[in-house]
């Protein structure tokens, strides 16, 4: 007993050694042949940008590192195993000097466990946000360059629920691939390891007037293995039914936030009972949804939990007529049932951690989509047929919709500098499709030829002018303005608003406080201060009264003569503000 521990506690640096090279060997040829997979592709697919030459190092490094952990908490577990056999061993023959001695070597062994822990759980959290910052930045710039947040809207297979793959799916597909990778090393490692334990305690086992050797290992490798089959069977729909839990909640959170951010609108409507019907329908899906995962999880955890309740004592049972026959010691047994656990505990953990992985897969899934959705979007041709020039002019010039049918056609005009532009017609005739197509950011194929200043300040002023989230200061000044900009004050006052002077620097969500006079004068004080070549204004003074409007086309006239201007509006009162029209027909 004592050449066991002893020998298994010097051999704890060559063997912590030994595991590490072949776990990294087998860790690289596993990844390597799964990227041959579907499942291995999607995962390439989201890892691969966070890999750069500049952090690889330090990345092989922190695996290492937590490889290495995960190996130590095995061989600690191992090592457990020895001392209380000689514990156990020590009472059984009234040796008290072995009792002490054994329980000094497991008090010491307590305190490491701990150091162990904190470490490990440290440096987890270190690798798991270190990853998340790569991944969370990777998808944002990729998001919101080449304004694919834009054109994303447009694609016939829409991602849903874009903000939970950002934020909620990226943060628990990282949480989950380092549980993975660290239960299945653990478990690969501790099947090996306490198989060799439970082999040399074991002898024959007589069973049904059979007498086999190693008995006990192979009865245990069966039960185990026949137990995940079954579980594996009873819990194959749960993949999709957790693909589809997460869908239908991330549709609820989406539907609420619109009833959030359209409430005046509703209460004008006075459409409470319609929404609420809405609502219900969508959160009856999630229910249904749900019970369906409960009456599979009821078969599943019921499983399961007979096959633990089962283990905890078949080891005693197994053993105990060697014991009996005074072939193994107390000791023994204890280090029986403490490998025969440990071993159960690796060998079913594929099925306990079944649950988990059909979540894993969803979120893999989602996250897969989305950068997918994205490298379609960098990959596409961005219909961009804007030429430069010092001046605004369409030649013989028409865009289409997204199925190719034309929308308008044999446009012509000329604007240089100081000329204005009124576009009017009926709606839906595309009078905003038009400006899109001008300012470039119209995702469809375009006819003609069109041209337009390329390295002058543009600016692009919605019916709704956006107001991020901060202070004011910062939404007025959005994107790009000096918060701090010395004509601000003035700016406000002179485009009557200067009843909110005093709350410059107060923060809230403006885009709802502020009504849709108050943002449209927003819009016409970011003109005044950013000063822009060439401005599109859709409709934004809509929301005006009509001695408001007046003020502002004068104003922006008068203070920057030289500015071209295109405006979408209705009222024949703009008419005097403008020099050229255009009529869509």
């Amino acid at each position: 007993m004592k050449t066991d521990w002893q020998t298994a506690l010097y051999h704890t640096p060559l063997w912590l050694l030994y595991a590490l090279l072949t776990v990294s060997g087998i860790f690289i040829v596993f990844a390597f042949c799964i990227r041959k997979t579907t499942f291995g592709q999607k995962f390439w697919l989201i890892t691969k940008p966070c890999l750069d030459q500049s952090n690889r190092l330090k990345v092989i490094s922190l695996i290492l590192v937590l490889f290495l952990l995960v190996l130590l908490e095995v061989r600690i577990s191992v090592l457990n195993t020895y001392f209380y056999n000689g514990l156990y061993s020590s009472l059984q023959y009234g040796d008290a000097n072995a009792f002490w001695f054994f329980a000094s070597i497991n008090a010491l062994l307590v305190i490491f466990k701990i150091i162990h822990y904190l470490l490990d759980y440290l440096m987890t959290q270190v690798f798991e946000i270190r990853w998340l910052e790569k991944l969370n930045h990777e998808m944002l710039s990729r998001w919101l360059s080449h304004k694919n947040y834009y054109r994303i809207k447009y694609e016939k297979e829409l991602p849903d629920n874009i903000d939970q793959r950002i934020e909620q799916d990226a943060r628990e597909f990282i949480t989950g691939t380092v549980e993975m990778v660290r239960g299945v090393i653990n478990s690969l490692v501790s099947i090996i390891e306490f198989t060799i334990i439970l082999w040399g305690l074991s002898g024959i086992l007589a069973i049904f007037g059979l007498h086999i050797p190693k008995g006990v290992v192979y009865f245990i490798y069966l039960f185990i293995i026949t137990a995940t089959v079954i579980s594996v069977w009873i819990g194959s729909p749960l993949v999709r039914l957790n693909f589809e839990k997460e869908h239908f909640s991330g549709d609820y959170r989406y539907s609420l936030i619109r009833v959030r951010d359209h409430a005046e609108s509703i209460a004008f409507y006075h459409g409470e009972t319609r929404e609420f019907a809405h609502l219900t329908d969508r959160f009856n899906t999630i229910i249904k949804n749900r019970w369906l995962i409960v009456k599979r999880m009821l078969g599943l955890d019921g499983f399961n939990t007979g096959v633990t309740q089962i283990a905890m004592i078949l080891p005693l049972i197994l053993q105990a007529p060697r014991f009996f026959a005074g072939q193994i010691q107390l000791g023994d047994m204890h280090q029986t049932v403490q490998a025969f656990n440990r071993l159960m505990r690796a060998l079913s953990f594929f099925r306990l951690f079944y649950e988990d992985f059909t979540l894993y897969q969803a979120r893999l899934n989602r996250l897969a989509g989305f950068i997918h959705k994205l490298h379609e979007l960098e990959t596409t041709e961005i219909h961009t047929p804007i030429e430069c020039a010092n001046y605004v002019a369409l030649h013989d010039f028409g865009f289409k919709d997204q199925y190719g049918n034309i929308l308008a056609q044999h446009l012509n005009i000329y604007l240089k500098h100081g000329d204005t532009l009124l576009i009017q017609g009926a709606s839906g005739k595309g009078k905003t499709t038009l400006l899109k197509t001008i300012a470039g950011i119209y995702p469809f194929e375009t006819i003609g030829k069109a041209e337009c200043p390329c390295n002058a300040v543009i600016l692009f002023l919605p019916q709704r002018p956006y107001m991020p989230q901060g202070s004011l200061r910062e939404a007025i000044c959005y994107p790009n303005i000096n918060p701090h900009h010395p004509e601000l004050i003035q700016t406000m006052k002179d485009c009557r608003l200067e009843k909110y002077i005093h709350a410059l620097d107060n923060e809230n969500d403006w885009q709802v406080i502020l009504s849709p006079g108050e943002l449209q004068r927003v819009a016409f004080i970011r003109i005044l201060l950013s000063k822009p070549d060439v401005v599109f204004l859709d409709e934004t003074s809509s929301a005006l009264d009509e001695p408001t409007e007046a003020l502002l086309y004068q104003l922006i006239k008068t203070r920057l003569p030289h500015m071209i201007i295109l405006s979408v509006g209705h009222r024949g009162t703009l008419q005097p503000f403008h020099n050229k029209y255009l009529t869509l027909e």
